[in-house]
């Protein structure tokens, strides 16, 4: 099952970066590129867990983690767990390689991030701009990925070299085991023991890093991850339901519609009248 979308634009060239191609495989198969990849690759992990050899260096690819790739390198892709699940984007762009050296992206990266949902949320947003028509789309996905790179060297380079990124790094442990395991149920007891401090402390660090709680930081990954089924076939909204971790359909649809301010029914149909375009 497949959603990924390769948009065809006239007049981008002079673009510094466009998207050339983005979307997510699932299940993401093995690939190995030996030749030249005439793109930048930005691959970020939502589920599951593989491997990416590339530079001749082997880096795991968890849940939670971006992965830069610069065209012209060899690399692969090997699933190591099922259900590996990654959103892809390929890029380029008349500046993007010297905007790319100014925010250290122009090697081989891997890194957890303290907020994966905000980057998942990010490609979404994405990904549903490169499935419409209309002349204005690759101007405004050339925004938004101009925003997410400039997004990301700040959470890599600038963050975690100051005194805020010694809390994000403290809450690492936690949001890589909610990021993968956020179907199951969880307590403030269970979270705040993994690193060792008190669940009033949790708190403390989430408001200060996410300005949110736990399960509020949880409940947004839910829906992130209910919206990326929501746009693929094969999912009922119950299936959705159970899948992102909510035994109670009428729940997690309140829940869902508190946070995107539609329902999932709503949401789903959307979608599929946009695909319907497309085809």
């Amino acid at each position: 099952m497949t959603s990924y979308f390769y948009p065809s634009h006239n007049d981008i060239s002079e673009l510094p970066v466009y998207v050339c191609g983005i979307g997510i495989r699932q299940p993401e198969e093995p690939v190995k590129r030996n030749d030249s990849y005439a793109f930048y690759q930005l691959l970020h992990c939502i589920k599951g867990v593989g491997k990416v050899v590339a530079d001749n260096k082997k880096y795991n690819v968890s849940g939670g983690t971006i992965m830069f790739i610069p065209k012209n390198t060899p690399h692969e892709l090997v699933p190591t767990q099922d259900g590996w699940q990654l959103f892809t984007m390929d890029l380029d762009g008349k500046g993007i390689g010297s905007l790319l050296e100014v925010l250290k992206l122009n090697k081989v990266r891997c890194e957890t991030l303290a907020d994966g949902d905000k980057f998942t949320r990010k490609f979404l947003d994405i990904l549903n701009l490169c499935r419409q028509e209309g002349n204005v789309l690759p101007w405004e996905s050339s925004a938004l990925a101009y925003d997410l790179l400039m997004q990301l060297h700040s959470d890599i380079n600038v963050k975690g070299n100051n005194s805020d990124g010694q809390k994000f790094n403290q809450l690492a442990p936690v949001i890589q085991y909610m990021e993968e395991n956020y179907p199951s149920d969880m307590t403030l007891d269970k979270l705040s023991s993994m690193i060792n401090i008190s669940p009033q402390y949790l708190c403390k660090l989430f408001k200060e890093c996410y300005k949110m709680r736990p399960f509020e930081y949880l409940a947004r990954k839910r829906i992130q991850q209910a919206k990326l089924m929501l746009i693929q076939e094969g999912y009922s909204i119950n299936d959705v339901s159970q899948l992102v971790g909510y035994n109670d359909c009428s729940y997690f649809c309140s829940v869902f519609k508190k946070h995107e301010g539609i329902s999932p029914a709503e949401f789903k149909a959307v979608n599929c009248s946009s695909e319907e375009k497309l085809s």
